[in-house]
């Protein structure tokens, strides 16, 4: 149904981008469009009132020919008598006024315009005393109005305060000279908890402020700032909105007396009051060649305060002068030489005064702002492309670098305040930080020299990475050629101390990460401040005593992960190759970064440093001068082969720079080429060859290196999808003609499965085939490393999931900003394929060789059913497996994949453990809920090419199709069909039955078309129906199987009910073995949905089998239906707040109603409670029915102790229930159905008042 906002909305032109000519306006767009300004209105405005008559009664009339309004009319009805002179309007005044506010409601909306005219109008024709007395209650009542739902309605914004505006504008004559009463009365508006309601406020009001004598207008502001300084952040917004506007003139102009209300606002009084009050709104909507009066104002009384030496208000007044230049980015500043010529001002301060004044007289405060306005003009002058002033700005500025080597910065605050100054300074463009480069590594030089903590240590050295990023320094750095070496001194004894501390953070125990930060963090600043042989010095001597360490200690180190120490010397490697940069080639260093390389095979790290190394040092490696090149002698062919074997492995992992690192190294090798026996060239070749040389090498040999690191290196997108499809199918054809040496097979293979794992699917495929064709043609080489890889994919995808975050008890919010980025370089993160993928894609590759696949079985089979969840060391029977493995939607597409790729195979009865894989298949797989896996399961089965299963696979398929229904009408399981062979009964039936059983749980129906309806539940029960009596107890311990409720182990009733699965006779069925795990713990462990199913396939069960085949079990089923009762019965308590439930019970049972069973149906309890009674009246119909279909059947007396008890709260409420109700209750037909047996009218006595005397 449309509410009354819906018929206001109607559409406007659509001025933004699209086709559509017209569009509904957004509610920040219907506002936007509201335009107030009654002051300037080209309407025309009496200035008396018709003769004889008054404002009130005039607009009136007016309004009587405008609006139809039912509470409009209502109101013209009643008041006009009592309006026709304006004597008469005075005498009745306030009978008038509460009518109209009376009307000011939502209800009343249509009217609403009308009745805010008539309050300003008879606003208008009172005097000062009743102005003051009724303006009050005008403005509480558009409170009320706002609050019950206007401040929504844009239109009824709008006239509210065009009613508000006119009131101001009527009687501004008495209340300009009471503003500090008019301020008490309108709080409330102007401080409405929307902000564009009190936008509307202060512009309505500002119109008083502006026409009112300087001494009301000076208590008026001072009455606001008191205000504010109360409750800063509820009405720090509608305070400086009622300034702006006090302040703007026409749309982009200043108001004639903006000068004295700045100077009365900057003056210290007002600035002591409201320090926290946003006074830059005005500099966004004003011009900025407009803003003149406001830079002088300014300037002026900063030059006043820095003369009188009151430092707190040229605080202030520097902090008005930050926030208004920050608008826009600067780019409303006009004219920069103001503010050029206050930062001179105040710098003249500092150079004056000495230590002891800036702790004295608060001048550090000064300084902390002089620091933001520095920020702010460097911005206004990159704005203006004036590179030339800001290298000038920076010489006179130099002065605020050196200050604090004086002693001005002893403060932990101060040094914050200074670590934060050259962090915002660093944010800025490079080309700024040339010219302030110098000064900002004198002061984190004074920094350190101060510094005598570990935190103020950490800062400096993450001041100086920043700069170095920032500053995308090569080499040595510029400034160590200008700054003489002394002025670094502290910075180079401190990098220099950290590095040799090597030794000591080796041996400490316990080690802190913050040590090992700043030995990150030093090593990497080393290269700039260090002339070439001390600095390479000791970054060997930390590389050797990391890796001697690591060598000696295995895995992680003193609680410190092994990748930690693994980072440190990748970042030393990474130093001393920017020792290198630019000069000649070095290759002492290439056998020590190759070992290490070798000993660190499996971090990313440290192979990507040695893989940058080595691109600085012999330049980066391209397929075309792979001949031409000069290799080092750990370059040569002969030390391929080792490294080889070390990095292979490296090529299937998930981490994408892991593999792209590898084969940059792995590239800088002399590559191996293919040697073609001269036996094997064509006649022509071998009669050239043959007097020559038995054997030749063929140049032509692919780089495979190069195709695999090209692949990893292309950009992944649509566009170069193709390129990569064409690399892979390179090394494919590669591999099918034989031009790749056997060593780069286990490389290749490693390199396909590395392809998977680039979440991009365009080459999944390609790579699959390449795959499959590698295993194909050297499935000696290969295979046993290819089954090694799918075990431990297997076995990552079972692993529990175990968040990082949860990990890692140490927020990073609570890390140093140093430490932060040396855990970012420590952990890599990638964006790889989930491992549900890979293995599927694994699967895949798998299908295209199904020949090998069936050979080499006794790998396959164990990792199959290792997914099913059994432990292949010990496997006692089908039903003894890991449930919790086996679950989910990403678990079902992989049996998918594994189902395809056992169709495939020509004969299972030739894999190993066949039998038992049959038996899963067709105990554990068939009576799955998804048609498509019993489809596959089906299809497997049938390649046992079974006897008794053959003659039957076009019926068994027909039961999974679309159109199952015309399948059962064609085919009969009743034994005088005879469309059955006898001896097939046995095998063929528990299929039948395992495949209707998802159709026999589910509760949606397939029929569409109302005449042919039929509930597909109910069809398959017909067709299992003419099974005989032994041949059902699969049907019920398969209603019992989706429960999960017997649990696993070695018991009885274990053993039983997997006996059952498998299809045992009704002589092995014991009803109570069941019923004892039916508790109400269990069963509140149950979702509702499967408690709900469960329930309705017992009634369709009780409905549709005759008596001979449901006796057999009745026993098990009513016992379900009237466990279940009683769990409602102890649920509803719950819901109640039975007393009869202690504690234990109670929380218990409020448990199971928040969540709804363990499967999470999340459901409120005020819901809880329906589907109690819902869930309570579809057991007591089921034993209706039993008790009217099965008269002679008593059920037995644990059943009625059980049913009884449950009931109990009902039969309490039974008469009024009865006699309130419209049809009789389900407890009502049990109770008429007992009363007509003989043996169950008895049972009726156990309860009180039931039976009459």
């Amino acid at each position: 149904m449309a509410t009354m906002a819906d018929t206001q909305a109607v559409k406007s032109l659509n001025i933004s981008a699209g086709r559509r000519r017209f569009a509904f306006l957004t509610f920040s767009q219907r506002l936007d469009d509201i335009d107030i300004d009654v002051y300037r209105s080209l309407d025309k405005i009496k200035s008396e009132p018709s003769d004889g008559s008054s404002f009130f009664r005039d607009c009136l009339v007016d309004w009587r020919e405008l609006n139809t309004g039912e509470d409009f009319i209502s109101f013209y009805e009643e008041m006009t008598p009592l309006v026709q002179t304006l004597p008469l309007v005075l005498f009745h005044k306030d009978t008038i006024m509460s009518e109209l506010l009376f009307r000011l409601q939502m209800k009343a909306r249509i009217s609403l315009e009308p009745i805010l005219r008539l309050i300003a109008a008879l606003c208008r024709d009172l005097v000062e005393e009743d102005i003051l007395l009724f303006l009050p209650k005008v403005t509480k009542s558009v409170v009320s109005l706002l609050v019950s739902g206007a401040d929504r309605e844009p239109e009824i914004i709008e006239q509210i305060f065009t009613s508000l505006s006119y009131i101001m504008m009527y009687l501004q004559r008495f209340l300009v000279n009471n503003i500090v009463d008019v301020l008490k009365v309108t709080r409330k508006l102007r401080y409405y908890p929307k902000d564009y309601i009190q936008d509307f406020m202060a512009e309505a009001l500002s119109f008083l402020l502006r026409n009112a004598p300087f001494d009301q207008l000076k208590q008026g502001v001072r009455k606001i700032m008191f205000e504010v300084a109360k409750k800063p952040q509820t009405r720090k917004y509608g305070v400086s909105a009622l300034l702006f506007y006090v302040m703007k003139g026409s749309s982009t102009r200043l108001h004639s007396k903006v000068e004295r209300v700045l100077q009365f606002l900057m003056s210290n009084p007002m600035f002591c009051i409201g320090d926290t009050l946003n006074r830059g709104k005005l500099f966004e909507v004003i011009e900025p060649k407009d803003l003149n009066l406001m830079w002088r104002c300014l300037h002026v009384e900063i030059n006043d305060s820095v003369k009188n030496k009151s430092f707190t208000r040229l605080s202030r007044l520097l902090s008005l002068l930050i926030s208004t230049v920050q608008i826009n980015g600067g780019r409303q500043v006009f004219d920069c030489r103001t503010m050029l010529d206050i930062m001179a001002l105040v710098l003249q301060t500092f150079t004056v005064s000495s230590p002891t004044a800036m702790a004295e007289d608060h001048l550090h405060e000064v300084f902390d702002k002089v620091q933001k306005l520095m920020i702010c003009i460097i911005d206004v002058l990159h704005n203006d492309n004036d590179m030339s002033e800001i290298s000038k700005c920076s010489l006179k500025w130099a002065q605020l670098f050196e200050l604090r080597s004086c002693g001005y910065d002893q403060s932990n605050k101060e040094k914050s305040s200074l670590l934060t100054f050259i962090q915002e300074l660093l944010s800025k463009d490079p080309s700024i930080l040339k010219f302030f480069g110098v000064d900002i590594l004198r002061s984190v030089n004074d920094l350190i020299e101060n510094s005598r903590e570990e935190t103020s240590q950490e800062e400096a050295i993450n001041l100086l990475l920043c700069f170095l990023e920032r500053h995308h320094m090569e080499g040595r750095s510029f400034y160590l050629d200008v700054i003489s070496e002394k002025g670094l001194q502290k910075i180079q004894d401190f990098l220099q101390s950290r590095m040799l501390e090597i030794n000591d953070i080796v041996l400490s125990i316990p080690i802190l990460e913050t040590k090992l930060a700043l030995l990150w963090g030093s090593i990497n600043c080393a290269p700039y401040f260090f002339v070439f042989g001390v600095a390479s010095s000791l970054l060997i001597n930390v590389i050797e005593k990391l890796d001697h360490f690591l060598i000696v200690e295995p895995g992680n180190v003193a609680g410190i992960p092994r990748d930690s120490w693994q980072s440190i010397i990748s970042a030393a490697i990474s130093s001393i190759s920017k020792l290198h940069y630019g000069n000649s080639c070095r290759f002492e260093e290439t056998k020590f970064f190759l070992q290490l390389a070798k000993r660190h095979n499996s971090c990313l790290q440290v192979l990507s440093a040695v893989a940058d190394f080595l691109d600085s040092a012999y330049g980066p490696i391209g397929e075309a001068d792979c001949s031409a090149r000069t290799y080092h002698p750990e370059l040569k062919q002969e030390k391929i082969m080792d490294a080889l074997s070390l990095f292979s492995n490296n090529l299937h992992h998930s981490e994408k720079e892991l593999r792209v690192a590898t084969l940059r190294i792995l590239c800088h090798y002399e590559p191996l080429v293919w040697d073609v026996s001269a036996g094997d060239q064509p006649p022509q070749k071998k009669m050239k060859t043959e007097s020559s040389q038995n054997r030749h090498t063929d140049r032509r040999t692919v780089n495979v290196l190069q195709l695999l690191l090209s692949i990893e290196t292309t950009p992944l997108s649509v566009s170069t999808s193709r390129t990569i499809t064409l690399l892979i199918s390179r090394v494919n054809m590669a591999l099918s003609v034989g031009r790749i040496p056997e060593a780069y097979v286990p490389l290749i293979m490693n390199g396909m499965i590395g392809v998977f794992h680039n979440r991009f699917s365009y080459f999944w495929n390609p790579a699959s085939e390449c795959l499959a064709a590698l295993v194909n043609q050297h499935i000696g080489l290969v295979w046993d490393k290819f089954m090694s890889y799918f075990e431990q994919v297997l076995s990552t995808f079972q692993a529990p999931n175990v968040l990082l975050d949860e990990i890692n008890a140490k927020s990073s919010d609570e890390l140093s900003d140093l430490i932060r980025r040396f855990k970012s370089f420590v952990t890599s993160s990638s964006d790889s394929t989930p491992t549900t993928t890979v293995l599927s894609l694994l699967i895949q590759s798998l299908q295209r060789i199904p020949a090998i696949v069936e050979a080499r079985s006794r790998c396959i089979v164990p990792l199959f059913l290792r997914f099913l969840g059994y432990s292949c060391d010990d496997i006692v029977s089908v039903e003894t497996f890991n449930a919790h493995v086996c679950k989910g939607i990403e678990w079902k597409s992989i049996l998918k994949e594994w189902l395809n790729l056992l169709k495939l195979m020509r004969n299972l009865r030739s894999f190993y453990q066949n039998q038992f894989v049959k038996d899963v298949l067709q105990i554990r797989l068939l009576d799955e809920n998804d048609p498509e896996i019993q489809m596959k399961v089906l299809d497997c089965l049938l390649i046992w090419k079974d006897d008794f299963l053959l003659p039957y696979g076009h019926h068994l398929k027909n039961l999974l199709s679309s159109d199952f229904r015309e399948a059962l009408t064609t085919w009969s399981l009743s034994k005088e069909s005879r469309l059955n062979e006898q001896h097939h009964r046995a095998y063929v039936v528990p299929l039948v039955v395992r495949l209707l059983m998802p159709k026999v749980r589910k509760l949606k129906k397939h029929a569409t078309r109302m005449q042919a309806s039929v509930n597909s539940r109910k069809a398959a029960l017909g067709f299992i129906a003419h099974l005989g009596v032994d041949e059902l107890p699969l049907l019920f311990a398969s209603l019992i199987k989706p429960l999960q409720i017997i649990p696993v182990g070695i018991d009885v009733t274990f053993d039983q009910f997997w006996t059952l699965c498998r299809g045992g006779s009704v002589n092995s069925f014991q009803a109570s073995n069941f019923l004892e795990h039916f508790t109400v713990d269990n069963i509140r462990e149950l979702s509702w949905k499967k408690r709900y199913g469960f329930l309705h396939v017992i009634e369709d069960v009780i409905g549709i089998f005759d008596e001979s085949r449901v006796r057999p079990f009745l026993d098990l089923l009513m016992g379900c239906v009237v466990r279940i009762l009683k769990s409602c019965t102890c649920s509803h308590d719950a819901v109640k707040g039975n007393s009869s439930l202690d504690d234990d019970q109670y929380e218990s049972q409020q448990a199971m109603l928040d969540t709804g069973g363990a499967d999470g149906d999340v459901i409120p309890t005020g819901s809880a409670l329906k589907k109690m009674k819902e869930l309570r009246s579809l057991c007591l119909k089921i034993v209706s029915l039993v008790l009217n279909k099965y008269e002679d059947n008593e059920l037995g007396y644990e059943f009625w102790d059980i049913f009884f008890t449950s009931v109990k709260p009902l039969v309490s409420n039974f008469r009024q229930e009865g006699s309130s109700a419209e049809k009789p209750s389900s407890l009502f037909s049990c109770f008429v159905t007992m009363s007509r047996s003989q043996k169950l009218v008895p049972l009726l006595l156990r309860e009180k008042n039931l039976v009459p005397d």
